[in-house]
């Protein structure tokens, strides 16, 4: 077919263009080997993930179909694009620096798309768009919604039980009924649901649907049907254990019944494409004439990879210099021995349900100590260099199956400092809980702000470790807006010493 991309590897022209594109692919795994093989570890540990290992073939045989409509005459590569490539580079080297494993996804995934778009230029690159953009569904992003959709999967869920007439009291994210209490868990927030519809829908809508305003109609329906479906499931779930006395549906079975109506979704959505979906389509043909004189620019093609490899290795002796860094452990103590022995009450006599969870920390302590007289719960642990990340999603302020928060806000100490107040609860009490972090000596209540100048002292090499401070009380429903008051109180008149723990 005239105008088709043939791959010839006898002609001449043709076999040095696709070794030159073959020698970029390579470079890209290896140099980008760190980000992609966590990235894949993923894909294989978290079933949320699991269809993160169909993109890059999903994308290489879409870009297969496109091949009648490809014209490799029209590679033009575009110096530009690089520029951008510089960017997904630098985001890589603050993705080492601060173990921030979204950032060296993001870095990865972008990278190989932006690469391809410099080397296949502009008019080719937007022939095969939705391949290359397809490529950034290999990044594991999403868990950080969560928290959100297992607040707006309680908020549904109530509502529709508020149709029916059934007793029911919420507290934070468990829902009570006179047979027994749920909890919206992590499980329940519908997240695999909400990427496989998104994953999903977006293919769909690109094979089968040509009009722009039927793909956003459908996009958009891809997003919400699987928030509502999720809520209408939790619903039912808490229906079948209220209807059955809880003898259904509130151990394993749920489970079961979770992937049962996942499937039923995903039948529901391509149900719904079909309603939208163009019934006569008309073929793609390609009627561009191709100039039988006109010749690939191989020398372009040479210069495009050359150049982009030469700035991949060059990036890649930066990556090695700060992963050296990172190796070199940090041995000085920065903890006060006083913490050693700081316990206001025997620890033979102490036993707290509150205690955060921490990834491998170097030190960690937790004691009650008083403060303006009342008996508070401080938990202090220590990263130093080289000994782990503090400031990771792994990190937990308090254990997520035993702990659930109701609200969250935040007061202003004198130095003009926000620090936040969690308000958290489980079956058997509430807690206040505040905390903040010190970076090298530098105090920081705000997470991102204490990431990035971790990052930042990093690149710098001068780098020595980091620690966070965590004081909790508990608290009944008869006076919590006091207790409040009173916990910012004992906060701001202890901040600073609290603080002292870290010798820096």
């Amino acid at each position: 077919m005239k105008g088709s991309l043939v791959v010839n590897m006898e002609q001449p022209q043709l076999k040095p263009v696709f070794l030159s594109l073959i020698a970029i692919l390579v470079s890209w795994v290896f140099v980008f080997w760190q980000g992609l093989s966590t990235a894949i570890d993923i894909w294989l540990i978290s079933e949320i993930f699991n269809h993160c290992l169909f993109v890059l073939p999903g994308s290489a045989y879409l870009i297969y179909l496109k091949k009648d409509e490809l014209n490799v005459n029209q590679i033009k590569p575009n110096y530009f694009v690089l520029i951008l490539c510089l960017g997904s580079l630098l985001l890589y080297a603050v993705g080492i620096a601060g173990d921030v494993k979204l950032f060296m996804h993001v870095a990865t995934f972008t990278f190989l798309p932006l690469a391809l778009w410099a080397y296949l230029g502009n008019k080719v690159a937007f022939q095969i768009m939705f391949p290359l953009v397809f490529i950034l569904f290999c990044i594991p992003v999403g868990e950080e919604l969560i928290p959100t959709l297992q607040e707006v999967t309680a908020d549904l869920s109530m509502i529709m039980l508020n149709w029916t007439g059934i007793p029911i009291y919420r507290t934070g994210l468990y829902i009570e009924i006179p047979q027994g209490k749920f909890l919206v868990a992590e499980a329940c927030s519908g997240i695999s649901f909400f990427i496989a519809s998104v994953v999903i829908g977006s293919l769909y809508s690109y094979l089968n649907l040509i009009n722009t305003k039927r793909r956003i109609i459908f996009m958009s329906i891809s997003i919400l049907f699987p928030i509502v479906a999720n809520a209408i499931r939790v619903f039912g779930i808490i229906l079948t254990g209220y209807l059955t006395d809880m003898e259904h549906a509130v151990g394993a079975d749920h489970l079961i019944y979770g992937w049962i109506f996942f499937s039923l979704v995903i039948v529901c959505l391509l149900g719904l494409g079909e309603l939208v979906r163009e019934k006569h389509r008309k073929p793609v043909i390609n009627t561009e004439k191709t100039d039988p004189s006109s010749k690939i620019n191989v020398k372009g093609c040479y210069q495009v990879s050359a150049i982009t490899i030469i700035i991949m290795f060059s990036f890649f002796i930066w990556f090695n210099s700060i992963n050296t860094q990172l190796s070199l452990r940090e041995t000085s103590q920065n903890l006060k021995v006083l913490l050693m022995t700081e316990q206001s009450i025997p620890s033979t006599d102490y036993e707290s349900t509150w205690k955060p969870e921490f990834n491998q920390p170097y030190q960690e302590f937790q004691f009650l100590k008083k403060l303006n007289g009342i008996p508070v719960e401080i938990y202090i642990v220590w990263y130093p260099k080289g000994h782990g990340e503090l400031i990771s999603s792994l990190n937990r302020l308090y254990p997520q199956k035993v702990w659930t928060l109701e609200s969250k806000s935040s007061y202003q100490l004198d130095d003009n400092l926000n620090i936040d107040l969690s308000m958290i609860v489980n079956p058997h009490g509430k807690r206040l809980l505040s905390y903040w972090y010190v970076v090298d000596g530098k105090v920081f209540t705000n997470n991102r702000m204490a990431k990035l100048y971790e990052i930042y002292k990093i690149l710098m090499g001068s780098y020595t470790g980091s620690g966070l401070i965590a004081i909790s009380q508990i608290t009944d429903s008869v006076s919590i807006k006091q207790d409040k008051l009173y916990f910012k109180g004992l906060t701001q008149d202890n901040f600073v010493e609290l603080s002292q723990y870290f010798d820096f």
